[in-house]
């Protein structure tokens, strides 16, 4: 071998060797910086003794992401919003239909004018009844013109993993409005499965949690039995708001659902919109999403309740 070309393998092993050298003493965040960032965006609720906080700016908040700061902006909201209105229609559904309709004419009576509302209804299979339309009355016409349901199964994890997957396609402030019992009879998805699409979806989900009758006139009647299946089935919804940065409401009386309407499109008028580059890698694991609202008086910080997503899953 020739001194020369002695020379040039040695200046190569050297230029490795360095960069194996910077890549093991590089920190931790330098070494993040270099993953593929992606923009996203947080729609955030703030709450103080259950009523809505207005009016505060980018210094009232902090966002996380992996227990790590982001540098964030407030934007103003995606107007209209595209919201679907997920609906049980079932023969087994009949000891809360009330409770169905009396939430359909909450809908009617306080959806704003200017969104884009779908209507998707389902037993078995899923139903798209009405695609996106600003004249909201089509959405209650056509329940009213459904007829009598065919089925009585209530496949609710396929219906809510088939209408986030459809959702994940639009573009802007996605909300779903999920009407049911939270019932599941023999859906193909599992409870994991709805969970992950939810994680790796922006879609915020409002539940309203039908059957007021088995929670208040019929409670003292219900086996153990029944009552588990209750709990499960609350807890599936609440799992679909507390996951999305929504909320989920369980009346007591069928009479309280429309309020129950006009709190989700009073929460959906005051978001809040923080944007920011996200460094989460595509894993596929669970990444934890924090963000705090306070305000600070006299250099005493006062904190404010958030509702926001609980992470990513890209």
């Amino acid at each position: 071998m020739s001194v020369t070309s002695r020379n040039k393998k040695q200046k190569i092993s050297a230029a490795l060797a360095l960069v194996i050298l910077v890549l093991t003493v590089m920190p931790s965040g330098a070494k993040e910086s270099q993953r593929e960032s992606r923009p996203v965006s947080l729609f955030v609720t703030v709450e103080e003794n259950g009523g809505l906080v207005t009016g505060l700016t980018a210094e009232n908040f902090r966002v996380l992401e992996n227990d790590r700061p982001r540098a964030f902006q407030l934007q103003e909201l995606n107007n209209p919003a595209s919201i679907v209105l997920l609906v049980e229609y079932s023969q087994s559904s009949w000891l809360y239909l009330e409770d169905i309709r009396r939430a359909l004419q909450g809908f009617l009576s306080h959806a704003p004018e200017g969104h884009w509302y779908a209507l998707a209804t389902f037993a078995h299979e899923l139903s798209y009844d009405v695609d996106f339309t600003k004249q909201k009355g089509k959405l209650t016409a056509a329940f009213s013109d459904l007829g009598q349901p065919m089925w009585n199964e209530i496949d609710t994890y396929d219906a809510v993993y088939q209408i986030l997957d459809r959702m994940e396609r639009l573009k802007g402030r996605r909300v779903l409005i999920f009407i049911g019992s939270g019932f599941d009879t023999f859906s193909g998805h599992t409870l994991d499965d709805v969970q992950k699409k939810l994680e790796s979806t922006n879609v915020l989900v409002y539940g309203a949690g039908t059957g007021s009758l088995l929670r208040g006139y019929y409670n003292a009647y219900l086996g153990s039995f029944q009552r588990m299946e209750l709990l499960q089935a609350e807890a599936f919804v609440k799992m679909l708001a507390d996951k999305s940065g929504g909320q989920a409401w369980f009346p007591r009386f069928e009479t309280a659902f429309p309020d129950v309407l006009k709190g989700i499109f009073q929460t959906l008028q005051h978001h809040y919109k923080l944007e920011y580059q996200s460094q989460i890698p595509a894993d596929g694991e669970f990444h934890e999403i924090e963000v705090e609202a306070f305000q600070v008086k006299d250099d005493k910080r006062h904190d404010f309740k958030v509702r926001v997503r609980e992470g990513w899953r890209f």
